[in-house]
């Protein structure tokens, strides 16, 4: 039997990830994980559980079409993947959102090698425990999105929205539509920031960023007091 398993990695920090994907990644016979345009985030985050000469970078290049390259990774898993080997193909926060890992497994060239998902911790579940508050409280409803595209209808109590490029422009959309808003970048790194202010925020397009939204107003001077400089405020 070949067994392929997809581990979601986390968002940042290394002591994050699963005990069960510490095992995977200790014992795969091969490791895959993504590079774009030099950027190996995945990688680095693991890169000191697992034997270097395993590993396999694929080049994911964000924002063009993919669909070849998933059919070329895919091809690819299933001729380096022998009977008996456990493959493994790791990606950022968990591998069921917003992601290219599944886009991978369902291609058709995989169809006879077992497969195994190992949830990893997404980034909005990071970034709201990283200012201890909640996400949701009972009765509350919430959405995660990955651009913000009609805020005129939203009713969400939570909203979630990844990757963010305009986010100044988010902010002020969100405060029109009743929503309270903070930006964080880089959670779970030794470069984590985050700000309520748009003004601070508005130039900046990092790729590992998001905005939680919500109707209730960020208490921030109680944050700032839960966390004190763990994370830097923009």
């Amino acid at each position: 039997m070949r067994k392929l398993v997809g581990i979601g990695v986390g968002p940042g920090a290394e002591d994050l990830i699963t005990l069960r994907a510490l095992r995977y990644l200790e014992r795969a016979d091969h490791i895959f994980a993504p590079n774009n345009r030099g950027k190996t985030r995945a990688y680095d985050i693991v890169k000191d559980f697992v034997d270097e000469e395993k590993v396999v970078f694929l080049d994911f290049p964000m924002g063009e079409d993919l669909r070849g390259v998933y059919e070329d990774t895919a091809r690819l898993i299933d001729e380096t993947t022998k009977e008996g080997e456990v493959s493994v193909l790791i990606t950022l926060g968990d591998g069921t959102i917003y992601t290219t890992l599944l886009e991978v497994f369902h291609r058709d060239s995989l169809n006879d090698i077992r497969m195994e998902l190992v949830p990893g911790i997404p980034a909005f579940l990071a970034g709201i425990n990283g200012i201890v508050e909640a996400l949701v409280k009972k009765g509350d409803s919430f959405l995660l999105m990955d651009s913000l595209k009609d805020e005129e209808g939203l009713t969400a109590d939570t909203v979630a929205i990844l990757k963010t490029t305009r986010s100044g422009d988010t902010f002020h959309r969100l405060k029109a539509a009743g929503y309270y808003s903070l930006y964080l970048e880089n959670i779970e790194t030794d470069h984590w920031v985050m700000t309520d202010n748009p003004e601070k925020c508005k130039d900046r397009k990092a790729y590992m960023s998001l905005i939680l939204a919500r109707r209730e107003p960020w208490n921030m001077a109680a944050i700032l007091n839960r966390i004190g400089d763990r994370i830097e405020v923009l």
